[in-house]
């Protein structure tokens, strides 16, 4: 990501919490969809930025036997806690503190569900050695 794309999302954040300010004292339903549609906007910028960076890691890993599998769930992992974290920001700011934990609970156990091809190969592991 460049500085001049980090330069313009910084303003899109300052002047997307002004609006919200503005809209803390009456309309505060408003509020919050600017707030979600700046995220989205942000979430997207940030995506299309990463993707160079995601190309290049595949591509180191592509040589390393079982890597792409290991890189797949190392990318997933991010993607759900970026995602979760996102839903739970939103949640929170919207004084949704019981929907903040909830969504906080479903990543983590979405990042256990994803994880656990890694626990089996662990196990097998350990099995191996003492045996």
């Amino acid at each position: 990501m460049t500085g001049e794309k980090l330069v313009m999302i910084a303003g899109v954040c300052i002047f997307a919490s002004a609006v919200c300010r503005i809209f803390d004292n009456g309309a505060k339903e408003y509020g919050i969809l600017v707030k979600t549609a700046v995220i989205a906007v942000i979430s997207a910028a940030v995506i299309s930025g990463l993707i160079p960076v995601t190309e290049k890691i595949c591509e180191l890993c592509s040589g390393i036997p079982s890597g792409s599998e290991y890189l797949a769930i190392l990318l997933k992992g991010l993607g759900i806690c970026y995602l979760t974290q996102l839903a739970s920001d939103v949640c929170k700011d919207s004084g949704e503190g019981s929907l903040a934990v909830q969504a906080e609970t479903a990543g983590k156990t979405a990042l256990l569900i994803i994880a656990f091809p890694l626990f089996e190969k662990v196990s097998e592991l350990a099995v191996g050695l003492i045996n």
